[in-house]
């Protein structure tokens, strides 16, 4: 079956197509969650509740609508995404653990470690909506079209998210180095 077939089966209940659905797009969501939240488990957790919601509310997809199955659930995971962030004000710091035992580019490896986690974590003190698209262009390295498909809105919205974001962190940056510098 199809996606257009398999999501009408699962609408009428069919649970083996729901199976073939979560089978399809489960590595997809995953995917865009881990590289948005940074973290595997709560990329894990909402991910879980993404497909919950997706059974739950499989009747109100249109399969004759603009938008495919999967960014209707990458939608429902990016809600979800900013939900969590908002109920649990999580601030990011674990990015990937450096991996080198060369020892000449050690230092530069913790320098360039401990800048890239002090701008995910400039990140997340912005706005939830600059901060994802902000992560999904620069991170996921996603184009506007695919960010404003993705987060539901024109592509204007998202041009002005990440400029309007970025002018911020280089404020903040701006005013760090200089408070540093001071010091």
């Amino acid at each position: 079956m199809n996606e257009k077939e398999l999501v009408k089966a699962s609408q009428r209940g069919d649970e083996q197509a729901f199976e073939e659905l979560i089978r399809m797009f489960y590595p997809y969501v995953q995917k865009f969650l881990l590289k948005t939240s940074g973290s595997e488990d709560i990329a894990q957790d909402i991910c879980q509740e993404t497909f919950l919601k997706m059974i739950r509310n499989i009747e109100k997809y249109d399969v004759n609508g603009a938008a495919g199955l999967g960014t209707w659930l990458v939608t429902i995971a990016k809600n979800n995404y900013i939900d969590y962030m908002r109920r649990n004000n999580v601030y990011l710091e674990d990015i990937e653990e450096i991996k080198s035992y060369d020892t000449g580019n050690f230092e530069m490896e913790v320098i360039t470690k401990m800048e890239y986690e002090e701008a995910l974590r400039m990140i997340d003190l912005l706005p939830l909506e600059q901060g994802l698209a902000i992560k999904m262009k620069y991170i996921e390295d996603m184009t506007l079209s695919e960010i404003a498909e993705k987060m539901g809105v024109p592509q204007k919205t998202i041009k002005s998210r990440i400029h309007d974001g970025t002018v911020k962190l280089r404020k903040w940056r701006t005013a760090n180095e200089e408070r540093k510098g001071k010091s």
